[in-house]
């Protein structure tokens, strides 16, 4: 019989394998757009340096993180907060026992 159809459970494990494998390739194209935008970003962040110097581009770095931090968006608030405190925790991590820096998470 030439109409004959596959029975239901190839169907069924061919469609889970493409579920799969398109999870895997939305996976790897996020991870390389993530990778990209992180690159494009240290060479604006090294043009600005050079071209405006150290100062004049932290305060522009400082304006943008207050606009981001006051966004109508409860949502890019919170990213923002969130990604700023793991950054402040990577490069200025907490002294054991200090008090100030728990004051800053229970803000």
């Amino acid at each position: 019989m030439p109409n004959e159809q596959p029975p239901i459970s190839q169907i069924n494990e061919r469609l889970e394998q493409s579920f799969r494998d398109a999870d895997q390739a939305r996976e790897e194209l996020t991870e390389s757009l993530a990778n990209s935008v992180a690159a494009n970003c240290d060479l604006l962040h090294h043009g600005l340096v050079s071209a405006k110097g150290l100062e004049v581009t932290t305060e522009m770095y400082r304006y943008f993180l207050g606009q981001l931090l006051r966004h109508s968006s409860g949502e890019v608030r919170n990213q923002v907060l969130a990604q700023f405190n793991e950054s402040i925790e990577k490069f200025w991590p907490r002294a054991k026992g200090s008090s100030a820096g728990a004051a800053l998470t229970n803000n």
